[in-house]
């Protein structure tokens, strides 16, 4: 169905389903993005320090033939690549659930302006400070988290909910 057509429907069934369903899609891309960069570190440690005594899974063990130096630069693009992947997904439960261009217009916005300031703070903390290590990389990365979950689509969602609820009470 367009998306103009399905503007101001009412809620049904179909998009509690839905709900439910992104919110269960959301649960297990959050858990194998967390599988993989705690396997992806594991590897790292063992390359730095020259120890072996973690456990590697299976599906983990192509990332041990490569340097240390390549699997760090290597999180950067694997950070895009989920930032992009939640992105999509709060996409489509947006369309799905909602329904409002409004919305996907500030779920960009969002994702936009995070990513952008905590790449502005990355920059600032290497050009300053010569290293990624200090206050300004602990605020990124925890920017960048908010980019890699659901809780932008999650608000979005429910200020939709009380948005239409305001306008209820008037009519």
């Amino acid at each position: 169905m367009p998306l103009k057509q399905t503007l101001n429907k009412p809620q049904t069934p179909m998009k509690i389903k839905w709900l439910l369903f992104f919110l269960l899609v959301f649960g297990c891309f959050g858990y194998w993005r967390e599988f993989f960069f705690v396997n992806l570190n594991n590897i790292m440690f063992q390359k730095y320090y020259n120890h072996t005594t973690l456990p590697i899974p299976n599906c983990m063990y192509i990332f041990t033939t490569f340097s240390y130096k390549t699997l760090y630069y290597s999180k950067y693009i694997y950070t895009l690549l989920w930032v992009l992947v939640f992105y999509a997904l709060s996409y489509l439960a947006i369309i799905k659930i909602c329904a409002q261009k409004k919305l996907l217009k500030y779920l960009t916005i969002s994702y936009l302006v995070l990513v952008t300031l905590a790449a502005v703070i990355m920059a600032y903390g290497l050009l300053i400070n010569q290293r990624l290590q200090d206050d300004e990389y602990a605020f990124s990365r925890w920017l960048l988290g908010l980019v890699q979950s659901p809780i932008i689509c999650l608000i979005l969602i429910a200020s939709y909910k009380l948005y239409n609820k305001s306008f209820q009470h008037i009519k």
